[in-house]
């Protein structure tokens, strides 16, 4: 049996892709140092294939590069005050838009990665959804840190915010796999998937679970931020099926007709929502939006995230050019703020445009589900703006996102379902024998009904 290259290098970054989003492969020498293995198979196989990527690379290759031997030489130079485990995340998350950029002319070629992630998420969602009846409401958070504790956690299964927030960026996506599953299953490729996706609702069976415990979860995790990111990719992958420039020149209108209907109405929504959120992780987090509301200061838990925004923000005003480089200072809960920070604008715009240009990409080629990438550019505008980014935050951008959307696109301009036969009763007029007409019923054959 003959492998072709890609063939090899997607056994190789599935398995990244699976130390990455898979809470049991998160911890452990031989997990990591097998993951840096199927990095560099994949670099050396793309190094000798004909045509590689780094034979030419594309621009977002060059930034990416740039950004991680920029950040690197930084941290070396810090010496005792280097930080290598904050800039793990976003250097693994870069690694698999190296990926993207050396199939975006085929994209279908990272399908079978792409299947293999949707039959182990949904594995991953519901370890983690039923730990929260054993370890309580705030289980998602204790992995946050690389604690014993956290490694006990991920063991069984359960993962962290870097999970919980991950299903935002794909859900839209995954809704619409759902909406249009019966127009590209069966599976012609990968071929050795095909016979499978004949199996009757195996595989739409797949998408419902990815969907219902992914949205379980992110509710279940008590991420009021998740909620909110998750609400917006929805509507706005909804409210965008075409691309309209009428539509995109009136967003800011709609924006500001929302914040005007949100000051008037969020705080009796909010008022109607407290009771039923009451032993729940959220009702701390409501009554302090209502109180930052009512006295028009920030309060709580939305007080303490400010004041470190805040606190990058000025950070990057002290030394716009080249930042202030140390992260002893910076507030370690925006990923673009924070590389404004201690970078400068430069290499802070560079971080911004490795996170973005994907879905502006994919807007440009998609008509029929502008929405859906619209979407997708929204929350990579939001979510690293009020949080960290994280590895797996790669795998759904540049991996889960680009097949999800090939294959809805497929979808909407392959041709329209047969419409399923049916009885129908029409009239019809012909002469009798003696020169009278008379009306008949005729049935689909033409016979009578």
């Amino acid at each position: 049996m003959k492998f072709k290259v890609f063939d090899v290098q997607n056994v190789a970054v599935a398995y990244v892709c699976l130390w990455a989003t898979s809470p049991m492969l998160a911890f452990g020498t031989i997990y990591r140092l097998a993951a840096v293995a199927a990095v560099a198979l994949w670099a050396l196989l793309e190094m000798s294939r004909p045509g590689g990527i780094f034979s030419r690379p594309t621009v977002p290759i060059i930034l990416a590069l740039f950004f991680v031997a920029y950040t690197a030489v930084i941290e070396t130079m810090l010496g005792s005050d280097q930080d290598f485990a904050w800039h793990i995340q976003p250097w693994i998350m870069l690694f698999f838009l190296i990926f993207y950029e050396s199939r975006r002319n085929d994209v279908r070629s990272m399908a079978p990665i792409f299947w293999v992630l949707i039959a182990t998420l949904p594995i991953w969602y519901f370890t983690t959804f039923t730990a929260f009846d054993q370890y309580g409401t705030h289980t998602a958070r204790m992995l946050t840190r690389s604690s014993e504790q956290a490694r006990d956690l991920a063991a069984e299964g359960v993962g962290g915010y870097g999970l919980v927030y991950s299903i935002v960026v794909i859900l839209p996506a995954i809704a619409l796999m759902l909406l249009n599953h019966r127009r590209f299953l069966p599976l012609r490729e990968p071929a050795w998937l095909a016979p499978l996706s004949r199996i009757p609702l195996l595989f739409p069976a797949l998408i419902v679970a990815n969907l219902v415990l992914g949205m379980a979860l992110v509710v279940r995790a008590g991420f009021s931020i998740a909620i909110i990111l998750m609400l917006i990719s929805v509507v706005l992958s909804l409210a965008f099926k075409r691309r309209s420039p009428l539509m995109l020149t009136l967003l800011p209108l709609f924006v500001v007709m929302a914040y005007l209907l949100g000051q008037i109405a969020l705080v009796p929504l909010l008022e109607t929502i407290l009771p039923l959120t009451e032993g729940t992780p959220y009702y701390r987090k409501v009554l302090d939006v209502m109180e930052t509301i009512e006295s028009d200061q920030s309060q709580g838990t939305f007080n303490d995230r400010w004041v470190l925004y805040v606190r990058s923000f000025e950070l990057f005003l002290q030394n716009p050019v080249f930042g202030v480089l140390s992260a002893r200072d910076v507030g370690k809960h925006s990923a673009y703020l924070d590389t404004y920070a201690r970078y400068g604008v430069l290499v802070g715009s560079v971080f911004v445009y490795l996170l973005t240009y994907l879905p502006v990409r994919m807007m440009r080629g998609m008509r029929a589900n502008f929405g859906l990438a619209f979407s997708v550019l929204a929350i990579m505008v939001l979510l690293p703006l009020v949080n960290d980014v994280f590895a797996s935050l790669g795998v759904m951008l540049f991996i889960m996102v680009p097949v999800a959307c090939d294959l809805v696109e497929r979808a909407r301009t392959a041709a329209p379902l047969p419409r399923r036969k049916g009885v129908r009763i029409r009239w019809t007029s012909r002469p009798d024998p003696v020169g009278h007409r008379s009306r008949r019923l005729t049935g689909p054959g033409g016979g009578r009904a």
